[in-house]
């Protein structure tokens, strides 16, 4: 088995900068290249919010904008050649995007973290990797949080 491409999508959490390391060693082990995705998710706001003089939309793009600046911040500080990496940054909803781009890159793996949420946080808060393992076109490997004393969490 031979991986070309591998996308890593990060959130700037620990979690996903360890799912980063992983993949960014992955990457050179295959000599792959690597595909950094972060996702810009819709602010959903009541209707009579308001951030002043400034729309929903303006606060996004606002957002994709320091992602952008983050994201290359984080490509910078990797020692891949140039031609190997990429960076994108997307909107929507973060699991469709994360399945969308796969597939539209002919990613061979995804590495993603996850934050291990069980129970309650679970219901509520969701699992971004579990929606992204059950419609990925290729495999999907994750990386779990782990505690303050180095265990992981889950």
């Amino acid at each position: 088995m031979k991986w070309t491409t591998i996308l890593c999508p990060i959130d700037f959490s620990e979690v996903s900068l360890s799912a980063l390391r992983l993949a960014t060693a992955l990457r050179e082990l295959f000599d792959a290249r690597l595909i950094l995705i972060y996702v810009v998710e819709p602010i959903v706001a009541p209707s009579d919010f308001t951030f002043g003089p400034m729309t929903s939309g303006d606060v996004e793009e606002r957002l994709v904008e320091r992602s952008r600046q983050s994201l290359e911040e984080v490509v910078a500080s990797l020692e891949v050649p140039r031609e190997k990496i990429q960076s994108r940054v997307e909107h929507g909803r973060a699991s469709q995007e994360i399945v969308r781009v796969a597939s539209e890159e002919k990613a061979d793996v995804i590495v993603m973290g996850t934050h291990g949420y069980t129970g309650m946080a679970h219901v509520l808060l969701g699992s971004t990797a579990e929606r992204v393992l059950r419609r990925a076109p290729c495999p999907v490997l994750t990386v779990r949080a782990q505690n303050k004393g180095g265990a992981r969490e889950g």
